[in-house]
């Protein structure tokens, strides 16, 4: 902005005194400016990008007879089994049906869906699951 001042900040809204060396973040995204014999301040070339934002996986309350029943007769459903490695050090070991998993949720019907390779693998690992995720899930 051509205005003194100390502030780290995005773009122009970084303020500035003296600046006396820069260094430059290998992407080019931030510099860093020695003003002075202490200070350093950090300015953002460019707003990092937001976060992204995921909508939570609802999971529908459920019974075993009502699962079940969703997949009695469907031949749309895919055959083999997911293998979930739970836990912090991926103690316990839990094996679902890809088809009872489709009837849980709708995730897992569009990636076992026809034309997706998870559908035609004979075994699907799903590392790093923590309990709590796993227990809402099953």
């Amino acid at each position: 902005s051509g205005a003194k001042g100390s502030a780290d900040g995005v773009g122009d809204a970084a303020e500035l005194a003296h600046p006396a060396s820069l260094a430059v973040s290998p992407d080019g995204s931030t510099l860093l400016v020695r003003a002075g014999n202490t200070t350093l301040r950090q300015v953002c070339v460019a707003a990092p990008p937001p976060p992204p934002s995921f909508a939570p996986i609802v999971v529908p309350p459920s019974t075993f007879s009502a699962d079940m029943a969703k997949t009695w007769g469907d031949a749309t459903l895919p055959q083999g089994m997911v293998t979930f490695l739970v836990g912090d050090d991926e103690e316990r070991i839990e094996y679902v049906t890809k088809a009872v998993l489709c009837a849980r949720s709708p995730v897992f019907r569009t990636m076992f869906g026809i034309g997706m390779k998870e559908r035609d693998a004979a075994e699907v690992t799903v590392r790093n699951t923590d309990l709590a995720t796993f227990t809402a899930l099953i």
